[in-house]
């Protein structure tokens, strides 16, 4: 009977317990949580300061210390993630995320950053399924879209990346960003004119942001705007960031031979030339620029050069035999294009310069036969026409 008494004794305890419910925390426990909780937000504003200037040592540091005070501040997993992500651990990024996530189901940002904590792990579908919610939980954010929209063409699905943002442009009509990125994927499908005319917009927009200077200068050169584009480029490789870039002096230099402005041409391309003695083109260039200002030595010096680079390009070896025939070494030349011509058999402007030299020296069924080859090749050879047309038979 005691033991029925004790347990029945300790059934009314426990069930007491469970209708009165946890006890309340004391005034002095309440006051140290509160505490707590405010240190915290204040070592939060810190480290979140600290991480913006790059002082990620410290930023650790001040997080570690919040989360001890306040574990359930969920802000505090979101930086340390953006942390770890900085500083590329990703795994304990995705873990500070997990814990965000627990804390705040509706945290727009941590489904950004799970994005792209995926797609650095190149899980590409999973980082896209995140962009997606991000932007669609939040619209007006641009981060998120153009996340998004990266990662569509990362996935080669430009035109549908396209078409995302294009919609958008108008909601976004202050965003010099999306415009910029519009225009260079404009720019990607080989529409160069009307990828200018949308960076054109992003420039006026953010006038002092040089990356997109650069785009609208390289979308006029392609699109063929050569004067403009020169003007562009002429300042933007005055600038410290863009001063040491061959492929902005080539550039520049063609625009400058496209608009009749030779000699300013050879200064560039031979900045081009020093910035990357390596590249076999950039000496060609200035072989072709040399050429125009009849400067037959620099000419043969540059020619020479990007034949010691890349002697099995067909186009150096033709570029090599202009050379040959404007210092009138005409065995030399017709070696040159003869090479040029077994390097690549179907290129008409070989078999012409060739057709070209056999006729200087007196050898016209020859140069007929090259022209009609070139003509094979291409029927409508505007220069192959023009030198058959001209061609006489031998007597």
């Amino acid at each position: 009977m005691a033991m029925k008494h004790l347990m029945a004794m300790l059934v009314l305890a426990f069930a007491a317990g469970c209708v009165n419910g946890p006890k309340e925390p004391t005034q002095k426990a309440a006051a140290t949580q509160r505490w707590n909780a405010a240190r915290s937000d204040v070592l939060y504003g810190m480290a979140k300061q600290q991480y913006q200037n790059g002082n990620f040592a410290e930023s650790r540091k001040a997080i570690d210390d919040a989360i001890k005070l306040n574990p359930k501040q969920e802000p505090l997993y979101v930086l340390l993630a953006r942390l770890n992500i900085e500083q590329g651990q990703l795994e304990p990024a995705e873990k500070a995320l997990q814990l965000a996530r627990s804390l705040d189901s509706k945290d727009v940002e941590v489904d950004y950053l799970f994005g792209v904590i995926y797609e650095r792990w190149q899980k590409r579908d999973v980082a896209l399924e995140c962009y997606t919610r991000a932007s669609e939980q939040a619209p007006s954010e641009l981060a998120y879209l153009m996340a998004k929209a990266e990662m569509l063409v990362a996935m080669d699905r430009l035109p549908e990346a396209l078409s995302l943002l294009r919609d958008k442009m108008a909601y976004f009509e202050y965003s010099a960003a999306i415009r910029d990125a519009v225009g260079q994927m404009l720019v990607q499908q080989g529409k160069h004119a009307e990828g200018a005319t949308i960076l054109r917009q992003a420039s006026i927009l953010a006038p002092d942001e040089p990356a997109i200077r650069e785009h609208l200068a390289l979308a006029m050169f392609y699109a063929g705007d050569f004067r403009e584009s020169g003007s562009l480029l002429s300042r933007l490789v005055k600038e410290d960031k863009y001063n040491s870039r061959a492929d902005l002096f080539i550039a520049l230099g063609e625009c400058q031979i496209q608009t009749g402005r030779s000699p300013e041409a050879r200064e560039s391309f031979e900045t081009a030339s020093q910035l990357d003695p390596s590249s076999a083109g950039v000496w060609l260039k200035l072989t072709k620029a040399a050429l125009q200002l009849n400067d037959l030595r620099r000419a043969d010096l540059s020619a020479r050069k990007a034949m010691s680079l890349d002697p099995a390009s067909s186009e150096v070896h033709l570029t090599l035999g202009y050379v040959r025939l404007r210092q009138n070494r005409l065995d030399d030349a017709l070696a040159a294009f003869r090479k040029a011509i077994a390097l690549d058999c179907k290129d008409p402007v070989s078999l012409c310069m060739s057709g070209l030299v056999l006729e200087k020296q007196g050898k016209h069924t020859e140069a007929i036969n090259y022209y009609a080859l070139a003509l094979k090749l291409k029927p409508n050879d505007q220069l192959a026409g023009t030198l058959m047309a001209q061609a006489r038979p031998e007597e």
